[in-house]
Parts: C-alpha cells; structure tokens; sequence
C-alpha cells in the first residue's frame, strides 16, 4: 500500500502544474518531483521489417512510475510473422510488472527471448 507522501507526490505529478520553486518546498520533495517529472511516463515502438514472402512485426510498451519511494515497471512485448495487415495476427501478450523499492534488494525479472521463453534469474538480485 502506498503511503500518504506518494499518494501527494503522485496528485501534484498528475496536475502538471508548471514549474514550482523548488525554494517553496522541502528539498527531498523538490527531487522527487524532478524524477518524476523525468521518468513517469510511457513508451511504445512499433517496428515492421519486410523480408521476401511477408514481413515481421515488433510491438513493444513500457511504463515507469516512481512515486518517491518505489519503481513500478509495467512492460509488454510482442513479435510475429505478419502475412497480411498488423492486427490480423496480433495477440496482446500478458502486462509484466514488477516493483523495486529505493534502498532494497529486489529479483531480477523474468527476461522473454526472442522465441517467447522467459529466462528465470534465480538467487540473481538487483538495487
């Protein structure tokens, strides 16, 4: 559950208020509304490379939040051969998240490969 600090960060964040003085507000919320400013956003890329009887399709989305206290990394990918029109064999793959808490150890996530295995790193931690 997420404190009443993060909860405030992430309402101040979300109104886009232009630039505040950072001489108004303690410094440690003045940094955290600077990350956040930098990182809380989402990302998506769409690449389509044609080959000789058809063309191969990647779809990949990815979205950070920091909320002053923890990462939460929501991400989603997908690639497939395409023989006719981009939505005629997409399948929405499964949202992977995971969260990262500032100062703690945290595991390693589990990686997808190219052929959709997902690569497990066990006893593997990460700050």
């Amino acid at each position: 559950m997420r404190s009443l600090r993060s909860l405030c960060l992430l309402k101040v964040h979300s109104l886009r208020l232009p630039a505040l003085d950072p001489s108004l507000i303690p410094p440690n919320l003045a940094k955290d509304i600077k990350i956040m400013g930098l990182f809380n956003k989402s990302f998506i890329d769409r690449d389509q490379y044609y080959e000789l009887g058809g063309s191969f399709v990647y779809q990949d989305a990815l979205s950070i939040q920091y909320d002053g206290a923890s990462w939460t990394i929501l991400y989603r990918s997908n690639h497939f051969d395409m023989d006719c029109c981009p939505t005629c064999d997409f399948v929405e793959p499964e949202l992977e998240q995971f969260t990262l808490d500032e100062g703690k150890l945290a595991p390693v996530p589990p990686q997808s490969n190219p052929e959709n295995n997902h690569q497990e790193y066990k006893d593997l931690m990460m700050s």
